[in-house]
Order: C-alpha cells, then structure tokens, then sequence
C-alpha cells in the first residue's frame, strides 16, 4: 500500500485477489493461534509490518546501485544503536563461547543479513516494490513449516490450509496471466 501511495505505483485487480487470498492464509493463521493474545503483541507485529514497507519504500526510491554494498553500510550504521538499545534493555551481553553461538552469529550477520537483504535490495532495484513486498507474505509459511522439521512443532490442518492459501495467493499476485506472458513472449 504505501508503494502504491507514495511511489504511484499500480496495484493490478489480480495483484488485488491475490494479495486478498494470502491474507485470507494469514487470517486463518491468526484464528488458529488464537485471538485471546496480548494486544501489545499484536500492534507491536503491524508496526514492525509497516516498518518493513516503508523501509521498501525509501530502498525502492534511493535505487542503490550495489545492493549489497548498500546493505552492508545500512547493517554498519545500525550496529551501534541497536547494541545500545540492547544493553538498555537487557543489560550486559553475555557472549556464548560455543561453537553453536558463533556459527549462528555468523549466518544471520553473513547469510540472512547480507546475502538475503542483497537479494532484497537487488529485486527492488529490479521490479516494483508492489511486485516484490508481498512475497514477506511467506515469512509465517515457512516460519511454521521451520517449527515443525525443527522443533517437531505440530501443524493443524487449518494451518496447512492457511499455508496453501498464502502460498496461492502470493504466486497469482505475483505471476502474469498466459495471456500477457503469450503476448510478451517472441
């Protein structure tokens, strides 16, 4: 939406129904999770949505040239406020010595951050940020299917259907019909 608002960018009706299935997935995510949480929770998720959207926005609107340069500065200037912001909260770190607690450190700094945020950057750059944002609309997909191979986590069929609609939704949003595909194709 703030694409759409700030950068005028066009949201098509199957973009529309597509975006309007996955969040039919979410909803039923939600119901199977139970309304009863905490409020707070709650607002502290859409805010946190409507962070990353606008953080789409002005990625989309500065066009880095090398995304993955732009990624490392932006991860560089945020470091020091954020471990500030962690001592406030939580207090003194404590650095685990294990192998486990390296190695994670390793792969969410070099692997998810650098490398998936790059990818990020580098698809924004490339197409719309109203083509690109609504594949975040997977994050509880695999989120879940992450808890179950893991944790052995349960997963309910209405969460499975949930998963089904988000996935199916997010791959009509975000695919031409044959008929624009047949009319671009040589």
């Amino acid at each position: 939406m703030f694409a759409v608002t700030l950068l005028k960018e066009r949201l098509t009706a199957r973009r529309v129904l597509g975006l309007g299935v996955a969040f039919g997935g979410l909803a039923l995510v939600a119901l199977d999770f139970g309304v009863s949480g905490p409020f707070g929770a709650f607002a502290l998720c859409l805010a946190a949505a409507a962070a990353w959207g606008l953080g789409n926005v002005v990625q989309r609107k500065a066009a880095p040239p090398d995304s993955f340069r732009f990624m490392v500065w932006v991860s560089a200037f945020s470091a020091i406020p954020l471990l500030l912001l962690s001592l406030w909260l939580e207090g003194a770190p404590v650095l685990d010595p294990a192998a486990e607690g390296w190695l994670s450190l390793l792969y969410v700094a070099f692997v998810s951050t650098l490398g998936g945020f790059g990818v990020w950057g580098w698809l924004l750059r490339r197409y719309d940020a109203s083509t690109v944002a609504p594949y975040t609309l997977l994050v509880p997909v695999f989120g879940m299917s992450s808890a179950a191979l893991v944790t052995g986590e349960p997963i309910s069929w209405l969460k499975l259907v949930a998963a089904a609609l988000v996935i199916s939704g997010v791959l009509y949003a975000g695919t031409k019909p044959r008929r624009a595909l047949a009319a671009t194709t040589p």
